[in-house]
């Protein structure tokens, strides 16, 4: 492909790209005017899709006071903004560090933790992924990871949720790698692109449990499951369960500046009052991205946004329950507006793009999670689409 720049996670010379002419709520519209249905959130960022007015509003009138700062500036607004954040994570203790992405997220996560504990191995599941940086790929599990020859000893897998006598499995590893070395544990809440996968509530338990036994941190990675995607505010808020680190992005500003955020417990805070923080970002709690949060935590706190939201949810599961009739479709896991279809035949992208719909397509699996703003129309008639594609599928 003769282009001057590089399309990500795939070779370059087959590489799938659309022009966009301009975007329109959940739809994007193509240079030849055909309009196409967002049903993946882009990458699971575009919460409020495309071009909510609310971030905008607040994004413009950012640029015109103050636009960009020093990372250790105190401008109007960030104290109120970040205490609004951890009163909506339930958690008004602790301290936010702020950072441009959901793998820078991770990454300082995870040097927090080694730095905190002074121990150096991280619990990771093989069914994962946590962003694209080299500490962030390291305790990602999927294929994204051998390319990089990541370092094989900062990591060591657990056993799957759903696998037998997991929790003591676990338990026996920690004592066979010695609690002494592990720093903490990273787990998405319930997995984005692997698969939209959940462990059961009492699996929360006694991995918190095992977390306060061997003296190891509980990192949650919610950069999918946060704000709102999953039928609550996050996604570890369904299991009632108390990290001690929580990594944040993608809906926390609505995918429209590149934003995100680390929550560490008190304790962490605590430590970093007299100990130095070896952690920094040239755009760290940037002006636009604060400006962004504002409006999706003005928009989350809308009653009516919510009220509307929780119909959506329940149309969007009784259009999946009728998928479930088909021939093709052998399972369906869906939390709240984050859905995995896993089919017995694949699909590719392109087939479902060709008519109208954008979505993530993978071996014999597709992933849903639409906008949260969609409406019942647009959910419907993108959803008769992909029933109508995949019906047609020999």
């Amino acid at each position: 492909m003769n282009l001057p720049y590089y399309i990500s996670w795939c070779a370059q010379d087959s590489a799938t790209t659309f022009n966009i002419k301009k975007v329109d709520g959940v739809k994007i519209i193509l240079d030849d005017d055909k309009e196409v249905i967002d049903m993946t959130s882009i990458s699971y960022q575009a919460h409020f899709g495309h071009n909510h007015p609310v971030i905008i509003k607040h994004i413009k009138k950012q640029l015109d006071t103050i636009p960009m700062s020093s990372p250790k500036a105190i401008i109007p607004g960030k104290d109120d903004i970040t205490y609004k954040l951890m009163s909506y994570l339930k958690l008004e203790n602790g301290k936010i560090f702020y950072t441009t992405s959901g793998a820078e997220s991770v990454e300082n996560a995870l040097k927090i933790a080694r730095d905190f504990t002074k121990k150096k191995i991280i619990l990771a599941r093989k069914n994962s992924y946590h962003g694209a940086t080299l500490g962030a790929l390291t305790v990602t599990g999927d294929w994204r990871n051998p390319a990089h020859i990541t370092p094989t000893d900062w990591v060591v897998r657990i056993p799957e949720p759903n696998d037998d006598n997991s929790i003591l499995k676990i338990r026996n590893l920690i004592i066979e790698k010695g609690p002494e070395n592990i720093a903490g544990i990273i787990l998405e809440t319930i997995t984005g692109g692997n698969g939209v996968i959940a462990a059961t509530k009492d699996w929360w338990i006694q991995i918190r449990k095992i977390c306060d036994e061997f003296n190891i941190l509980l990192i949650l990675d919610e950069v999918v499951c946060g704000f709102e995607r999953t039928g609550k505010s996050f996604g570890f808020h369904h299991y009632n369960i108390r990290p001690d680190l929580i990594c944040l992005a993608k809906g926390i500003s609505g995918g429209m500046i590149p934003f995100g955020a680390v929550w560490t417990n008190e304790k962490i805070s605590e430590h970093y009052e007299k100990n130095i923080l070896c952690c920094g970002l040239t755009n760290y709690a940037h002006p636009l991205g604060l400006a962004a949060l504002t409006g999706v935590l003005e928009i989350v706190s809308d009653t009516k946004f919510l009220s509307q939201l929780r119909t959506i949810e329940l149309v969007f599961l009784e259009l999946l329950n009728e998928f479930k009739k088909m021939e093709i479709v052998k399972e369906i896991r869906v939390y709240g507006m984050l859905c995995a279809i896993d089919l017995h035949k694949t699909i590719e992208a392109k087939k479902f793009f060709d008519h109208g719909i954008y979505l993530v397509s993978q071996q014999n699996r597709i992933i849903l999670a639409p906008p949260l703003i969609i409406d019942e129309y647009t959910l419907k008639s993108g959803m008769h689409k992909i029933a109508s594609i995949i019906k047609d599928h020999k």
